[in-house]
């Protein structure tokens, strides 16, 4: 998996990853990656998927009491 400066990791590829994520199991949706790659790459989906989910509330910005008119 290319790292964000271009570089290509070098470990050995030990895992199995869904380029893109779901349930196409199909070989062109699939590569290897180090373990270390893909841990990194279902991290960060897992945080993209559990951010969707997060319920946002725009409050109005506070002001300071003293500068009030």
């Amino acid at each position: 998996m290319p790292f964000s400066d271009g570089r290509i990791c070098g470990a050995e590829a030990t895992d199995v990853d869904h380029i893109v994520p779901g349930g196409d199991h199909s070989m062109a949706n699939l590569r290897a990656l180090c373990s270390w790659c893909h841990a990194r790459k279902s991290s960060s989906e897992g945080g993209a998927a559990a951010a969707l989910t997060r319920v946002r509330i725009d409050r109005p910005k506070p002001t300071h009491p003293a500068l009030e008119d």
